[in-house]
Order: structure tokens, then sequence, then C-alpha cells
């Protein structure tokens, strides 16, 4: 879940959800750093980000780690 800019009606963070997956390694270990890509949910959700935005990765409630977006690509169309 992401911390994308978006609030809800009281003002608390509307989260998004994207896949994730790390590239270049199998994994990353907690406070390591690297490149990872995010394939959004809901896509039209997300656009308004553009390189050198920072969004916050959540767990539940709780911010575990920050993402700075390097890049965007256009949306698939299937």
């Amino acid at each position: 879940m992401w911390d994308i800019g978006h609030r809800t009606d009281t003002g608390e963070p509307d989260l998004a959800i994207a896949r994730i997956w790390v590239k270049f390694a199998t994994a990353l270990e907690p406070g390591q750093n690297g490149s990872i890509r995010l394939a959004p949910l809901t896509p039209q959700r997300w656009r308004h980000l553009t390189p050198g935005d920072l969004i916050t990765m959540h767990e539940v409630a709780a911010p575990i780690g920050v993402a700075e977006i390097v890049s965007v690509l256009p949306p698939v169309l299937s």
C-alpha cells in the first residue's frame, strides 16, 4: 500500500495498492536500498506522479519505506 498523495474526506492518507517487484535482486532486506518496479492496481489514481516525486510504502497504517519515482511508463492497453 502506498501513500501517493490522495486523502480521504477526513484528511487521512487514501492508500493505493500496487504490485511490487525488486529489480536486479531476489529481495530487499530491512534497511536496504534498491530498484523496484510498481504495477498499480488502479493506474488512473497514479497518473499525477512524475519523476522526482516521493511516495511512502505502508504496511497496514505504519510507514515502512519510501520510494522516489524515477520514470513513469504509459499504461498498457489490453
